[in-house]
């Protein structure tokens, strides 16, 4: 599906002339230190310059599948495609999603190959992190496999990014470190890590509403509609930035 329209989002490029600086709305208001992607996506943003079917893999476990959305249509892989085409105008983005209840990242790595085969992306996120925590997976082994799993994607010619665990109140110490072993393996590899643990955090202790689901583990339609909206904003930052003249011209004030 194309859109003409332009996007909804706080600086982000419509097109080679036009703007629009409408910030993500509430409850999803993240600050900017949460929107920039560290590291390089370049093949990513010169597949996108072509202006073909852009279409972005994502791997993962049950939010990827759309566990705690209360229908398909709610997931944020679904919401990350409709905000993309919002953003991106004039390409035609196609986001699959290819999650597993209760995967961890040793399941995902395993199934990397078939995936990128089946699919042929543009550009995979890998969603990582939150069933290795609850299994209380080695660090090590952990970043071991993230490691390997993000070679395998680039020996297949597709850029990557990493996403990590949603914020989960109640067990934000176990989670600690799986996020900080992320965070320095995109430092270590210039790999991108969109850091959906702290947005959502920063979402929650603002006073932002609910984004977790009763079963206190699952993103609902809140959090999904808000993953899906700051993971746009993200890409679209680092796949189209905005010139700094245009940016500065609509700085808010």
């Amino acid at each position: 599906m194309v859109r003409s329209s332009a996007a909804v989002v706080l600086l982000a490029l419509a097109s080679s002339s036009t703007v629009l600086a409408d910030s993500l709305t509430e409850p999803c208001r993240v600050a900017d230190e949460y929107l920039g992607l560290a590291g390089k996506l370049d093949r990513a943003a010169a597949r996108l310059k072509d202006r073909d079917p852009f279409r972005i893999l994502v791997v993962g476990s049950s939010s990827t599948a759309g566990v705690g959305a209360t229908s398909p249509a709610k997931a944020y892989t679904e919401r990350l495609e409709e905000e993309l085409e919002h953003r991106l105008a004039g390409v035609e983005v196609d986001v699959v999603a290819r999650g597993v209840g209760g995967e961890t990242a040793i399941g995902a790595e395993a199934r990397l190959a078939k995936e990128l085969g089946a699919t042929k992306p543009d550009l995979v996120i890998w969603q990582i992190g939150t069933n290795d925590v609850y299994r209380k997976v080695d660090l090590s082994t952990f970043r071991a496999t993230a490691e390997r799993g993000l070679r395998d994607i680039a020996a297949a010619g597709v850029d990557a990014a990493l996403l990590d665990p949603q914020y989960v109140p109640q067990d934000e110490a176990l989670y600690a470190p799986y996020v900080g072993a992320l965070e320095q393996l995109s430092v270590a590899t210039g790999v991108p890590l969109a850091r959906r643990f702290a947005a959502m955090r920063a979402v929650a202790k603002a006073g932002g509403g609910g984004v977790i689901s009763r079963d206190r583990l699952h993103m609902n339609d809140t959090g999904h509609a808000c993953v899906g909206a700051f993971l746009a904003e993200a890409l679209d930052r680092k796949l189209a930035p905005t010139p700094p003249a245009i940016a500065e011209a609509h700085r808010p004030t």
